[in-house]
């Protein structure tokens, strides 16, 4: 339910407040308002209902009702790096051969996203796996497995794969904004690696490790990304890491917004152009 129809329950509310309808108002029978005696509060009343149901006949609109050749819609994205890297391309390139007049605002993204859905700053959020304790509506559209990543000439071997001990034997990049997803399952081998170097983001990474002797372990399609134009080799990690997912989530009160319908069959749309590079692992 849109500003407009908030407006409007708030003016009922108040309406109520300040006394309600004239004693002795009812429904006839045939539907119709009676008084007994002059309605003048039903009759402020009456733009506010006829408002409040416009916009409930708008939020259950048919989608052909959302026109994508003319519409000039704004949808603003929270997104973390690793999403806008793995969904942005294949997404932008939808919106623009399908509705040229959309506009995407993609921002920083906010753990409290909740809270910025609540405040209407956001109309969707893509990242990770959201957890499943909050009230919202959410999907995974894509999952990826992690591959190490280091620069040719000391890339371990000519192989695809790598032992425990020569990949602990390296020293580690990490780009990571949630934990160390690497780090846990060495734990419970009763291992650890040395990290000396620690990104917030996977911008800079590639080209650093790509100079460097250190080693990487990123989501599959960020690393294939980046191999051909760094010169990097990829390989296996020696121990089993928990994929990488791509997921989005909107607030439950856009589920039947014909717009928003539309934005989320786009950005399925998307993961299936990604899955043709990088495969879906769930």
């Amino acid at each position: 339910m849109g500003d407009g129809a908030i407006r409007q329950i708030l003016a009922y509310r108040r309406i109520q407040r300040d006394g309600g309808l004239v004693a002795g108002a009812g429904i006839a029978s045939d539907g119709r308002l009676h008084c007994g005696a002059a309605a003048a509060r039903a009759e402020e009343l009456k733009p506010c209902v006829s408002a409040l149901l416009d916009e409930i006949a708008r939020t259950f609109a048919p989608l052909d009702a959302f026109k994508l050749a003319t519409s000039t819609g704004h949808f603003r994205i929270l997104a973390n790096d690793y999403a806008t890297l793995a969904m942005l391309t294949p997404l932008a390139a939808c919106l623009r051969q399908r509705a040229p007049g959309i506009v995407l605002g993609i921002l920083f993204f906010d753990r409290r996203f909740e809270e910025r859905f609540a405040a209407r700053e956001a109309d969707l959020v893509m990242g990770g796996r959201q957890p499943a304790r909050l009230p919202l509506c959410a999907g995974v559209v894509h999952r990826t497995l992690p591959v190490a990543a280091a620069r040719r000439p000391s890339a371990p071997g000519g192989d695809a794969t790598i032992a425990l001990d020569a990949f602990l034997a390296k020293d580690h990049v990490l780009v990571s904004s949630r934990g160390r997803v690497v780090d846990k399952p060495l734990a419970a081998l009763g291992h650890s690696r040395r990290v000396v170097l620690t990104f917030p983001h996977f911008l800079v990474a590639p080209a650093v490790v790509a100079r460097t002797d250190l080693v990487m372990t990123v989501p599959a399609c960020i690393a294939h990304g980046y191999a051909k134009g760094h010169a990097l080799r990829l390989f296996e990690p020696p121990l089993d890491v928990a994929p990488f997912d791509v997921a989005f989530a909107w607030p439950a009160r856009s589920v039947a917004d014909p717009a928003m319908q539309w934005m989320r069959q786009q950005f399925e749309d998307a993961a299936q152009v990604l899955r043709q590079h990088c495969p879906d692992k769930r």
